[in-house]
């Protein structure tokens, strides 16, 4: 029993070079985490409700989703804020497919802009300059800004805890060597 403690304390020291290990897997964790809080962003978007496009509408603290009702894979379509003028932007074409039923539509997600405005319009036009059928419409969504900061904290925190680990665990070796001489 007294050898199975004393070697349990022995291994607290950090001196072994398994403790690496851990230091490696701290960022590896972390890269995990933040890439979930990251996929979470998406969510929202997959519970929205859209609303036709239209009108103005005040979005201030939101983010703002883009959808249309027919899909068109061979034609590119630019969704821009149009209202008001002073922010006039273009929105950002999301990474991957969603699509969202409701109302007894399917709606495909095409545009999203991080942060809304109030009183704001938003125009899709489609890039070829013909004659358009589908419809369009927005769903404001929680704010993007929010998850993407706390994954980059996240993915960040755990990379410099990781450091300092492997560098605590780097000295305590150092100098366990330095007493042994």
């Amino acid at each position: 029993m007294g050898a199975l403690l004393l070697w349990h304390r022995k291994a607290m020291y950090f001196t072994r070079r398994s403790w690496y290990i851990l230091a490696a897997l701290i960022p590896i964790v972390a890269w995990i985490l933040a890439t979930s809080q990251l996929a979470k962003q998406w969510d929202h978007v997959h519970e929205a409700k859209p609303v036709t496009l239209g009108s103005k509408f005040d979005a201030a603290g939101q983010s703002v989703a883009v959808f249309t009702d027919f899909e068109q894979p061979g034609r590119a379509i630019t969704c821009s804020v149009t209202k008001p003028k002073d922010h006039a932007v273009e929105l950002t074409t999301p990474p991957l497919q969603v699509s969202v039923d409701y109302d007894s539509t399917r709606w495909h997600f095409i545009g999203m802009l991080e942060e809304g405005f109030d009183d704001m319009a938003i125009e899709c036009l489609p890039d070829d300059q013909q004659i358009d059928s589908a419809t369009y419409a927005y769903a404001l969504v929680s704010p993007v800004a929010a998850d993407k900061a706390v994954a980059n904290f996240t993915m960040w925190g755990g990379i410099a805890f990781g450091l300092l680990v492997s560098i605590v665990i780097g000295y305590n070796r150092r100098s366990s060597t330095f007493k042994e001489m």
